[in-house]
């Protein structure tokens, strides 16, 4: 029965070593893996990456010359998208505020170049036609639902879908029976009460300085920290937080913990899971302080356990309790016979 002492020595001996040349360990500094690629990151520090707006997110999405399309709280829907005026459904998740106001710009050129509005009358606009040598005639005039306004003299002409200047030509031509040679202007935007129908506050300046996106409330406000520490938790994400600052928040790693292999996986930017492998056993000493980068808000730190922890793991469940063997520490055991007595 003395046997069983040198076995168990050499297999945890063995199995110290099989650990020992496991992958990662003190020293292999970062390792990130975005799946489904599996490719590693270029050589290099890691760089700090702009935020990228998640599902759940609020934003506030502002134009200084066009405040009637202020929306001052977009829901990021589960699908990703927002709902804005005039152009309806965009999706911002995965993207970064800059990237946003990009998009949304490219949306209303599109919209503007496609329906030409702010260029020509719609139904219920409003105008005032001038005329140069017959003031008396001079009117304000709002178009009607039916797309027409009247007119003293040629009565109803239609003007939703045409530009100030070709109103003005066709206006010019049907006056132009009774008046000779006249001269009319149709003015936009020159009296006060005709806003929010005047078309010139219809204008949309899209360029994408025009457009102001902020964030206002993120989703993923938390980070949760598990595996060696004393107490695995969520913790409150303000803006910045370092791995090893996610540990001492979880009340720090137990002796069982291996730092060497810290594993944070998060979201990438269009959903994809990332990986990344890294070794935290040096930034204590005040070595190798760049491992200990910055988390992302919706982050999860795991602490794997030390190679002798599982080692102890290992020979609780597969000796000392199965096997009529009762181990001290981790290298010495001791057999109970069926008398009673113990046989070193």
């Amino acid at each position: 029965m003395k046997t069983y002492r040198p076995l168990l020595l050499l297999l945890a001996l063995t199995l110290l070593a099989v650990m020992a040349c496991a992958p990662g360990g003190k020293g292999t500094g970062v390792r990130q893996v975005a799946f489904p690629e599996m490719k590693p990151p270029p050589p290099g520090p890691i760089k700090s990456e702009a935020y990228r707006v998640m599902k759940g997110d609020t934003l506030s999405i502002t134009y200084p010359l066009n405040t009637e399309l202020n929306v001052t709280s977009a829901l990021v829907r589960t699908d990703g998208k927002i709902a804005l005026p005039l152009i309806g459904e965009v999706l911002v998740c995965g993207l970064t505020i800059p990237e946003i106001q990009e998009v949304i710009s490219k949306e209303y050129k599109e919209f503007i170049a496609k329906t030409r509005y702010g260029q020509v009358f719609k139904d219920g606009d409003y105008f005032d036609l001038r005329f140069v040598y017959n003031p008396e005639l001079n009117i304000g005039v709002r178009i009607g639902a039916d797309g027409n306004i009247e007119l003293p003299m040629v009565g109803i002409v239609p003007a939703a879908g045409k530009t100030p200047a070709e109103l003005r030509e066709d206006l010019i031509e049907r006056y132009s029976k009774d008046i000779v040679k006249p001269d009319i202007a149709v003015l936009v935007g020159v009296t006060q009460g005709s806003y929010p129908l005047d078309m010139a506050n219809k204008k949309i300046h899209d360029d994408p300085h025009f457009i102001n996106v902020a964030l206002i409330k993120s989703a993923g406000q938390w980070v949760f920290v598990g595996g060696e520490v004393f107490n695995a938790k969520a913790i409150p994400f303000e803006g910045y937080l370092t791995v090893l600052q996610a540990i001492m928040a979880a009340g720090s790693e137990k002796e069982t913990a291996d730092l060497s292999r810290v594993v944070v996986l998060r979201r990438g930017p269009f959903e994809q899971p990332e990986w990344m492998l890294i070794d935290l056993a040096s930034p204590p000493e005040g070595k190798s302080l760049k491992n200990d980068v910055t988390l992302k808000a919706g982050d999860i730190v795991l602490v794997p356990k030390s190679g002798i922890a599982k080692l102890n793991l290992w020979v609780k469940q597969y000796i000392r309790d199965v096997l009529p063997v009762q181990t001290q520490g981790t290298v010495g055991a001791y057999w109970t016979s069926q008398f009673g007595g113990i046989i070193q």
